[in-house]
């Protein structure tokens, strides 16, 4: 019976790394043991994600890719549900190799796999002891340091290479042409020569006694009682040093790198001129044919975009921003459009709200950025979305620039951030273009973020959507299907939040099938959003048409449906330009392109 209720633990599928009753695994010991037999070797490990990260584990039972380890924490033992990927080099453990594989072959190959693996990682520990000698060391010439590091990995790198193919010619001649059962014991009864990672680790340990000494319970009881923070281990102290050196590097590396690629001052001086010359004429354009005021931040962009140097262009380019749409009448804003076609859909995606004024392209699945504008007339702030993928627009904030660099540090993030293993050499097209990226924040912060010094994820945390945001909405905006939120007073009879930066996914995913799939309840919430509009209250016009214009599809009933509603309430709001920019996107829907204006 008690082996029938610890297999049935396992098929609920536990989180994985929580805790396990205490009663059960001392009630019934034989039971967590029973895989292995009583005279099973001890087997060790170190937790390396989720809540008990950092401390020792033994582990007492393994089922396929999860197990069962026995931790002690707070001086009391206990047992932990936890994934095999959740413990430090599997590869190590011989328990954990035994899988579900289907015959002999499957066994060798995984075998030779893990052999090649603790090569590579054997690799990794060489490198890394370059920074455990000099952990505590003076920080003297860390750039230099780094140099030498960099040095360092192309001679490991070389013989660890030669070692491993050494190795595997050794698996195939001697380990392989025996039972899977044989071979497995002779891999782990040499670990020297067929685990060389884990024998290393062993070795290094006992140079550097505490060299990753669990500080869990002691970061754990700060967290809890306000303790001091435990000091960092050897471990923890190496890999900063490393990332130090790297940084330093990168640093002296940039400077001689900006000094043959340095804009020029009077570039900029130029750009500012420019952008004061045609602001009157641009702003007037907009004005006449959109009825819109543009906000001084679009004029900022377009200075910042004058002042580009070839590296920085570049860089933009990586990024895949491209500015679009409304900049495209910057340098002639008389420009027209193609006769027949409505110069209001210059740069309007099938699924953009009228709020929505396209001014920057994003590269794939047409990821799109524009000024929004709620009340037909001023800037709130920016909106993105992907045209070709799911996703809404978001709720508008933050300046062109802003969007900028955030797009900028997402960028940089994945070229080397703190997120990846700083431990080798990059690769050279990668230092370019952290170059080209470093060289391009520092001209966007002389425009706007000057008081930023964040970079990549530690830009993201700080200024991203505030906890009131998340937890609550905005106050001002009712939700819609196409994540931006309406601006508008009054309740609608379709109950809905308030606007969050994300989709609530029950009520989209309803309120999509109510609309599409139930003809009867659309034409009833057609015929209530019409009669409460020419009542005096547009809030279930405007949301609605929102929504079924977003959810259109090629619909032509839906699209009709979307745009009477959105003149109506638009109209009854006061906002005649976004009810005139409403009509026009309406009649021009199914262009094959957004790029309507005459050639030059």
């Amino acid at each position: 019976m008690m082996a029938h209720l610890w297999q049935a633990r396992w098929e609920r599928k536990p989180l994985l790394g929580r805790h396990v009753s205490g009663d059960l695994y001392h009630a019934a010991p034989e039971i967590i043991r029973a895989d292995w037999g009583p005279t099973m070797e001890r087997h060790f490990a170190r937790i390396v994600d989720g809540p008990f990260a950092g401390l020792d584990a033994e582990i007492v039972s393994v089922d396929g890719q999860r197990l069962t380890a026995r931790v002690t924490i707070f001086g009391r033992e206990t047992a932990v549900e936890l994934h095999r990927d959740q413990i430090e080099h599997p590869e190590d453990i011989p328990v954990l190799w035994y899988g579900e594989e289907e015959d002999d072959g499957q066994v060798l190959a995984g075998l030779r796999e893990q052999i090649a693996a603790q090569y590579d990682d054997l690799g990794y520990g060489r490198r890394f002891e370059f920074f455990l000698e000099r952990a505590d060391l003076p920080e003297e010439d860390l750039a230099q340091e780094w140099d030498a590091y960099t040095a360092l990995c192309t001679e490991l790198d070389a013989d660890v290479q030669r070692r491993k193919a050494v190795a595997l010619r050794a698996f195939d001649q001697e380990i392989a042409p025996l039972p899977a059962g044989e071979a497995r014991r002779r891999v782990a009864a040499d670990p020297s020569r067929w685990l060389p990672a884990a024998a290393a680790r062993e070795e290094r340990r006992s140079r550097y006694p505490g060299i990753d000494r669990s500080h869990t319970e002691e970061r754990l009881r700060a967290a809890i009682f306000g303790e001091p923070d435990p000091p960092l281990t050897l471990w923890e102290r190496a890999d900063r040093r490393r990332a130090a050196s790297r940084s330093a590097a990168g640093l002296r590396d940039y400077a001689v790198w900006k000094a043959a690629n340095r804009p020029q001052e009077q570039v900029r001086s130029a750009a500012a001129a420019q952008v004061e010359q045609e602001r009157a004429a641009i702003e007037e354009r907009l004005a006449r044919d959109w009825g819109f005021q543009l906000p001084d931040s679009i004029f900022r962009f377009r200075a910042f975009l004058l002042s580009l140097g070839p590296a920085e262009k570049q860089a933009l380019d990586d990024l895949e921003l491209c500015p679009y749409g409304i900049m495209d009448l910057f340098d002639d804003p008389e420009r027209g459009s193609r006769p027949g076609i409505d110069v209001r859909v210059h740069g309007r995606y099938y699924r953009d709200p009228p709020e929505f004024l396209t001014f920057m392209h994003g590269g794939t699945d047409g990821l799109h950025f524009g000024l929004w504008y709620d009340d037909g007339r001023t800037c709130t702030g920016v909106a993105s979305y992907y045209n070709n993928d799911g996703g809404g627009v978001g709720i508008p904030s933050r300046t062109p620039l802003e969007a900028v660099r955030y797009t900028l540090e997402w960028g940089w993030r994945h070229l080397g951030d703190q997120d990846d293993e700083p431990a080798d050499p990059m690769d050279p097209e990668v230092v370019a273009r952290r170059h080209r990226l470093r060289l391009l924040r520092e001209i966007l912060m002389t425009f706007e973020t000057g008081d930023r010094d964040e970079q990549g994820e530690d830009y993201h945390n700080a200024y991203g959507h505030s906890p009131e945001l998340l937890e609550h909405g905005d106050p001002d905006r009712i939700e819609t299907l196409d994540g931006g939120g309406a601006l508008v007073d009054g309740d609608t009879a379709i109950r809905r939040g308030r606007q969050r930066p994300w989709d609530d996914y029950d009520f989209c995913t309803t309120l999509q099938k109510e609309l599409t799939d139930d003809p009867a309840v659309r034409e009833a919430r057609l015929t209530e959003a019409r009669h409460r509009c020419a009542a005096g209250h547009p809030a279930d016009a405007l949301t609605l048409g929102r929504d079924l214009h977003w959810i259109s599809a090629g619909d032509p009933e839906l699209e009709h449906h979307a745009n009477e509603l959105l003149t109506m309430a638009y109209r009854a709001l006061g906002r005649d330009n976004l009810a005139a920019i409403a009509q026009a996107h309406h009649r021009h829907r199914d262009l094959p392109q957004v790029h309507v204006l005459e050639e030059t």
